[in-house]
C-alpha cells in the first residue's frame, strides 16, 4: 500500500492510472466504513487502483485548533487499510488552502487529476469549502458513484460518535460488534517508577504514540497485550495512582501481563479492551493494593477471552 501525504494539491501527480476511490475520514474504520471501502477494493481489477481519499485531521480538530483524540490515529488506520487491501492512501493535509477549496475544484484538481473512473462514500459525505459538495455533484461531473445508505444495528446508525460513546463508557463488546474488532492503543513501553516489581507485580507502562481516545472512567480493565507478534492476556489500569503516585495529575496506562517475565523496554506495544473491571481507588497500604491486584489477575485468568 502506498502513502501519499499531501499539503498541496498541487503535489499530486496526473497520470494514466485509472482508479476506484472511497472517500471519507473513516475514523474507528468501523462496519459501515468497511463497506465503503471493501465495495472500491473490490471493483478494483487490474490496471484499476482502490484508493481512499482521505484528510489527515478532523475539520473540528482544524476549526477547535486543539488535538482531537481519534479512535484510529494515522498509524492505525495505514494498518486496518492495509488488512483491507487498499492500494492507494491520500492524506489531504486539512488546511487553509484546503478550508477554501471549491467543491468544483476538489472534483477538477483531485478527483478528475487522479483519474477517478467511480466514487464511493456515505450518504452524508460532504467535501469542499463549506462543505458544499455532495456526491449529486460528482456524478453531474460524469463521475459514476456509489453512496452508502445509512448502516444500523438494532436501530442504532453504526457511526463514529457512537463508537466514541462505547469507549469511554467501556462498552468493549458493543465496540466489537460495531466495528469487527476489539479497541486498542499503541505506544511504546517505557521505564516508570517500578514500584510494581516490590511487590511482585511488574507493569508495562505505556507511552502513547498518538492522541488516542481513553475510556472515561480510571480504573482497572481486562486487556490482552501484543508485543512481538505474540498476544498475552493482561490487566490495565488507567488512572492516577493515587495509592502510590505523587504525581497528582500525570495519568498512567499500566499492564500487567499474565505468565510474561521479559524485559520489553523501548517495544512497541498494543493493548486490546475487553471489558471494564473496577474503579481507581487509594488503598491504606501497598499490602492492600497487593492483595487487591491479585484478585484483579486471578478473575483475569478465570475469563475466556
Amino acid at each position: 500500500m502506498e502513502i501519499f501525504n499531501i499539503s498541496d494539491i498541487s503535489e499530486i501527480k496526473k497520470d494514466n492510472t485509472k482508479r476506484v476511490a472511497a472517500l471519507g475520514f473513516f475514523d474507528g474504520i468501523h462496519n459501515a466504513h468497511q463497506k465503503i471501502i471493501g465495495d472500491a477494493v473490490s471493483v478494483a481489477t487490474e490496471g484499476v487502483k482502490s484508493i481512499v481519499i482521505t484528510l489527515d485531521k478532523s475539520p473540528k480538530e482544524y476549526f477547535g485548533k486543539t488535538s482531537e483524540e481519534l479512535l484510529t490515529p494515522i498509524n492505525k488506520k495505514n494498518e486496518l487499510l492495509e488488512s483491507l487491501s487498499v492500494d492507494e492512501v491520500y492524506y489531504l493535509e486539512f488546511n487553509e488552502k484546503l478550508q477554501n477549496l471549491s467543491a468544483d475544484d476538489f472534483i477538477d484538481n483531485i478527483l478528475k487529476k487522479l483519474n477517478i473512473e467511480k466514487v464511493f462514500c456515505g450518504f452524508d459525505y460532504r467535501f469542499g469549502n463549506k462543505g458544499l459538495g455532495t456526491p449529486k455533484l460528482i456524478e453531474e461531473n460524469g463521475i459514476e458513484i456509489s453512496v452508502q445508505n445509512e448502516q444500523t444495528i438494532d436501530g442504532e446508525k453504526i457511526s463514529t460518535t457512537v463508537l466514541k460513546k462505547f469507549v469511554r463508557d467501556g462498552e468493549f463488546q458493543k465496540y466489537r460488534e460495531y466495528s469487527g474488532r476489539f479497541y486498542s492503543i499503541s505506544g511504546l513501553v517505557v521505564k516508570g517508577r517500578q514500584l510494581g516489581r516490590t511487590i511482585n507485580f511488574p507493569t508495562a507502562n505505556l507511552q502513547l504514540s498518538e492522541k488516542y481516545l481513553l475510556p472515561e472512567t480510571n480504573g482497572v480493565y481486562i486487556t490482552k497485550l501484543k508485543v512481538h507478534s505474540e498476544i498475552y492476556k493482561s490487566i490495565t489500569n488507567i488512572g492516577y495512582n493515587p495509592t502510590v503516585s505523587t504525581e497528582k495529575n500525570k495519568k498512567f496506562i499500566e499492564t500487567h501481563i499474565l505468565d510474561f517475565d521479559e524485559d520489553i523496554y523501548g517495544e512497541k506495544i498494543e493493548i486490546f479492551f475487553y471489558e471494564f473491571l473496577r474503579k481507581e481507588q487509594k488503598f491504606e497500604s501497598f499490602d492492600h493494593l497487593k492483595e487487591q491486584l491479585k484478585l484483579d489477575k486471578k478473575t483475569s485468568e478465570e475469563k475466556d477471552y
